[in-house]
């Protein structure tokens, strides 16, 4: 837990293509400070649950952490097929994706395309309500394309019960440009019946305080790009060496699960710095983005990671923009 005066608990949010087991067990092992760990979103495709997907949350992969799986359907049948295949694998928590932004997917009336349609969300939890032996919690915007969708959803949720539900308080179609709509998170927090997370523009540990002072009631802080750009966030002692050892359990890791040779461990160690210390420069970005083999990959991100204490304490705006 974070150091200040509530000790609130810390969540890790999903991101795609950043945050999978990798990822995790770099970030618990070498830092930590997190107290669970939401796993990107699972989804059915041709049929079936994506195999990538149940191999990121196997518990053999995933030891030692408290990990939450989370789900993303439109369909009850697909949804279900997700359960029973978590059930299997021990999961009694399980995250129903409510809040993704990105118009492939909510334009299918997933994520946050669902809060624009709540006799589907309806039809969805009646369906994952029947399920014996699981608990589930929701993580969702204020709404798709209006920002009070969430009033015709969150009566609908005493369906399933939730544990908690995480709140971003954007809507979906502002993806996470714009500003934060505080008055209606005000509104839902007041409104809901359940624990309320609270999920956006969370980059430091300041940040954290300042919203758990603002609002005493939350359950819970879940954090996504701050901790993706400074894994080390909640380790205040972390030192050069630890990035570097962080940054070398990403590449033993990766080089150990992808199959496509070295070119796609590459490709997926470049994406990693999208979001992975944003501050380090244009410069050294480019370089790792250059890269074409291994050995020029390890080149550039060594001299990025010999400037690390200058990446971190790097303004906001030129995070911003050397992440766009």
């Amino acid at each position: 837990m974070i150091m200040n005066e509530r000790n609130i608990q810390v969540l890790a949010a999903p991101l795609q293509g950043v945050t999978d087991n990798v990822w995790r067990m770099a970030q618990y092992e070498v830092f930590g400070g997190v107290d669970a760990y939401y796993a990107p979103f699972m989804r059915v495709e041709h049929g079936e649950v994506r195999r990538k997907d149940l191999r990121d949350v196997d518990p053999e992969r995933n030891a030692g952490i408290t990990l939450i799986p989370q789900i993303l359907a439109c369909l009850p049948d697909h949804a279900l097929m997700m359960v029973e295949a978590l059930k299997q694998m021990g999961y009694r928590r399980i995250d129903i994706n409510l809040g993704c932004p990105f118009p492939p997917i909510a334009l299918h009336r997933k994520g946050s395309g669902m809060l624009a349609y709540p006799e589907l969300a309806e039809a969805l939890f009646r369906a994952l309500a029947a399920v014996d032996g699981v608990e589930y919690s929701v993580k969702m915007r204020l709404g798709w394309d209006r920002n009070d969708q969430w009033r015709d959803v969150l009566p609908l949720m005493d369906i399933i019960k939730p544990a908690n539900i995480a709140v971003h308080p954007r809507i979906g179609k502002q993806q996470y440009k714009g500003d934060l709509d505080i008055e209606q998170f005000e509104a839902l927090l007041a409104a809901s019946p359940w624990p309320v997370i609270y999920n956006g523009n969370l980059r430091t540990v300041e940040d954290i305080e300042d919203i758990t002072r603002r609002y005493p009631t939350l359950a819970a802080v879940m954090v996504g790009s701050g901790l993706a750009a400074n894994p080390g966030m909640f380790a205040p002692a972390a030192k050069p060496d630890d990035y570097r050892r962080f940054h070398d359990l990403l590449v033993d890791g990766y080089t150990e699960q992808l199959n496509g040779g070295e070119a796609q461990l590459v490709r997926h160690l470049q994406d990693i710095w999208q979001t992975f210390l944003p501050g380090i420069g244009r410069k050294l970005f480019k370089a790792i983005r250059k890269s074409r083999t291994l050995d020029q990959y390890q080149n550039a991100a060594a001299a990025a990671l010999a400037d690390v204490e200058n990446a971190l304490t790097a303004r906001p705006e030129e995070a911003t923009d050397m992440a766009e």
